[in-house]
């Protein structure tokens, strides 16, 4: 063999030793991903009666949160129908709605699983004549476009009296939006949620979510979102060993677990009883990481979306936390 023949030999030789160790480098990396991948799905497999997710955005189509939920880990997602910013929004497009159907249908997401949330616009307690008519008529607006999404749930922050009516006053006015809203709409279920004692603002307590559940003509669509950090800040002690269990109790006494459709997975920044709505992360606030390993593992809240709405932090966005929550459960 001549001296350039050998020369070229060796060079194809390093060249396909190369290629070999970037190939290896290569199904390393995959073998890596896929274990990753396998150990999330174990995760999800271990709390499998637990649907847990995320609020997610819909810019640049109602169908992407569906994509944001499915990158972050999420089995269950919530989200805004239209702008917060305006009583007044254009109509859902009819194709858009076809499209978000056909991604949640595809990726396997039950409408029981998916939690819009109403705009922090609507005071439907309020005293004041002209905000509680566009805060009804918006509440229509909103159950109109979970029908036309095929969504079954709402959820909204139920109002505040603003100082100027009675407590039983305001719970009535709420109701009366409910009805209205019911009778302009089929079907769709009116979720409550409980809020944190802050100033005027109804829901605090479980008696008033009761007032308001005794109101509503039709029971069967109406039903209640837990805030864990709404909750806490109202003075139901989560943070107590056995706390979660206590809460839960004390709720089906007064409301019925029965109405309990979703929970809000936030801890707080605030104490207890502090009645501020200032939601921190997962295991990093005053709730503590152990009330949420119990809500985890906890049967009663078995196929309901449980739902995060927390800050975030670099390296602690919705994916770490999700994968986190999945971890704590036991099987």
């Amino acid at each position: 063999m001549g001296p350039k023949k050998k020369v070229a030999k060796k060079k194809k030789l390093e060249e396909e030793s190369k290629g070999s160790e970037e190939q290896e480098q290569i199904g390393g990396q995959e073998s890596d991903g896929v274990e990753e991948k396998r150990r999330k799905k174990k995760d999800q497999k271990r709390g499998q009666h637990k649907y847990i997710g995320a609020h997610v955005s819909i810019s640049g189509g109602i169908w992407k949160a569906v994509d944001d939920c499915l990158a972050m880990g999420g089995r269950s997602f919530a989200l805004f129908l239209g702008s917060q910013r305006s009583w007044q929004r254009p109509p859902l497009n009819s194709a858009a709605a076809e499209k978000f159907q056909k991604a949640c249908s595809e990726n396997g997401f039950d409408p029981v699983h998916i939690l819009p949330h109403g705009s922090y616009l609507m005071n439907c307690g309020s005293p004041k004549q002209d905000v509680f008519e566009k805060s009804q008529a918006l509440l229509v607006d909103e159950l109109c476009r979970c029908t036309a999404l095929g969504l079954c749930h709402f959820n909204l922050h139920p109002g505040a009296s603003l100082g100027s009516i009675t407590m039983e006053q305001c719970l009535e006015k709420i109701a009366e939006a409910i009805n209205h809203a019911h009778q302009q709409t089929p079907a769709v279920v009116t979720v409550l949620e409980n809020m944190c004692g802050q100033g005027s603002t109804v829901g605090g307590q479980f008696s008033e979510l009761r007032g308001i559940i005794d109101r509503v003509r039709d029971q069967s669509r109406v039903g209640v979102c837990l805030d864990t950090c709404h909750a806490f800040a109202a003075g139901y002690d989560l943070s107590a060993a056995g706390g979660v269990k206590s809460v839960l109790d004390e709720f089906d006494q007064v409301v019925g677990l029965s109405y309990l459709r979703a929970v809000h997975l936030n801890d707080s920044k605030g104490k207890l009883g502090c009645h501020l709505d200032r939601h921190e992360d997962v295991g990093r606030g005053q709730i503590g990481l152990q009330a949420f390993r119990d809500i985890v593992n906890e049967p009663r809240l078995d196929n309901i979306p449980l739902i995060l709405e927390t800050p975030g932090r670099p390296g602690f966005e919705y994916p770490e936390q999700i994968e986190l929550l999945y971890s704590l459960c036991k099987d």
